[in-house]
């Protein structure tokens, strides 16, 4: 377990570690997490489907300002371990995951905060030198630092709680494993609620309405949908380039008869 451990510490510190260092590369999504962790993990299958799971949950939860709504590294790392390495299912896993994600985003606010406080008056000093390669290694070896602390917890997680936790699930009556099996199905359409929530636009709603009736009442799968919303924004991008045609035509043919005019009364 301390080797499947270490590999889950490995996966979270490189799925946070890489969003920052490489510019908000989205690799701390539970998509790209997920894989990341299957991975290090040994099951890629396990982290791709995980994480795909994940991601609709986590899809709404969007940190705005000093706010920080949930943790998905933490949460994705832990729900692939605990399905790879203990045989949990993963509607449960996913269930569980979200609690985990919330705790993690509370403990990453708090280290995030303690070590931005240390490390502010050394990059102060850093900047006071005027070397630039001073500064970047004052917030590489600090990010590494930091990153690597906020990891420590999903070690803890495998190394402490797989076991404890594969007893308990044990114990754990069938109706209530199928209750959170049945939770975690929902889970994904209260992320998309969510997202919904915040993008929602009534001139773009009809599309929405379009996309669920092709699924539900024509069963058109997701790659079905995407060809016909490919078609759609096909259709929609070469009327606004005509209507961009005919106002451009339009000025031209209006300043033309402008300048007919002055000359006529020149």
């Amino acid at each position: 377990m301390l080797y499947t451990a270490t590999m889950a510490l490995l996966a979270a510190f490189v799925a946070k570690w890489s969003n920052n260092l490489l510019g908000q590369a989205l690799t701390e999504r539970p998509l790209v997490a997920g894989l990341i962790a299957g991975l290090f993990l040994g099951d890629v299958q396990t982290g791709v489907l995980v994480g795909a799971a994940l991601e609709a949950v986590f899809l709404g939860m969007v940190d705005v300002g000093g706010s920080v709504t949930a943790e998905p590294v933490t949460a994705t790392v832990l729900a692939v371990a605990f399905v790879s390495t203990m045989g949990m299912e993963q509607g449960t896993a996913v269930a569980l995951a979200v609690p985990i994600g919330l705790l993690g985003g509370l403990v990453y606010s708090v280290i995030h905060l303690s070590i931005s406080s240390l490390a502010a008056p050394l990059i102060e000093k850093a900047a006071a030198t005027g070397d630039p390669k001073k500064v970047n290694l004052v917030w590489f070896v600090g990010g590494g630092i930091k990153h690597f602390i906020v990891a420590v917890p999903t070690f803890l997680g495998v190394l402490l709680g797989a076991e404890p936790m594969s007893v308990v699930m044990n114990q754990i009556p069938d109706q209530v494993i199928a209750g959170l099996t049945a939770s975690g199905s929902l889970l994904p359409a209260v992320g998309m609620a969510m997202l919904m929530k915040m993008l929602w636009n009534n001139k773009i709603a009809i599309y929405w309405f379009l996309g669920f009736i092709l699924v539900a009442y024509m069963g058109l799968g997701t790659v079905g949908v995407a060809a016909f919303g490919a078609v759609i924004v096909t259709l929609v991008v070469m009327n606004d380039l005509d209507a961009m045609k005919k106002e451009k035509a339009s000025i031209a043919a209006g300043t033309v008869a402008a300048d007919e005019e002055e000359d006529f009364f020149a």
